[in-house]
């Protein structure tokens, strides 16, 4: 099967998500091509491609604007086919966040009108160290009331990523029904 996965991010926790996710597909005999649609790409044929699966992070309670772009622009040919959307967020790292994380999901398909077959809130991750003194500010203030961070301050990673590969697996069997 020949899948795109077509990612946006901000501080790099996406990337290594979608990253891991090709691997994943990769390993197990797909043809995966990772694009960032936050940058400057080439035409790419999106056409060629049997399945999607589309990856971003939440920062105020949005996902990246190119990701809603790139998702609206090809919504009919995203639902017509196999597609999967993976949203990242500190929301999705604890269960009584989670309808929080999923409230994300459902406002990302209205300003888009695209419907994913599958879907998967996942943990970001936090990176005090590439902060400015406001991020690490407004971030600290985030995880301190979400209870995510033993040591407030301290860079950490909320991505379960066994959910990850199972969900991976789960999209391939289904897309192939």
């Amino acid at each position: 099967m020949k899948v795109l996965i077509a990612y946006a991010t901000t501080e790099g926790q996406t990337r290594k998500i979608a990253e891991t996710a090709a691997t994943h597909l990769s390993d197990r005999g797909h043809s995966v091509t990772l694009i960032d649609v936050g940058e400057e790409r080439s035409e790419l044929d999106i056409k060629a491609f049997d399945a999607f699966i589309l990856a971003g992070s939440v920062h105020q309670e949005q996902h990246q604007k190119a990701l809603k772009n790139f998702a609206t622009a090809h919504r009919d040919l995203l639902s017509a086919r196999p597609s999967a959307l993976i949203s990242v967020s500190l929301s999705a790292a604890l269960e009584e966040t989670r309808p929080e994380a999923e409230s994300y999901v459902e406002r990302f398909g209205s300003v888009t009108g695209w419907e994913p077959l599958m879907i998967l809130p996942l943990g970001g991750a936090v990176r005090f160290t590439e902060y400015d003194y406001f991020q690490e500010q407004v971030v600290k203030f985030i995880v301190m009331k979400r209870g995510l961070a033993s040591k407030a301050g301290a860079d950490g990673e909320f991505t379960d990523w066994k959910a990850l590969e199972t969900f991976v697996d789960a999209f391939v069997e289904r897309s192939s029904d």
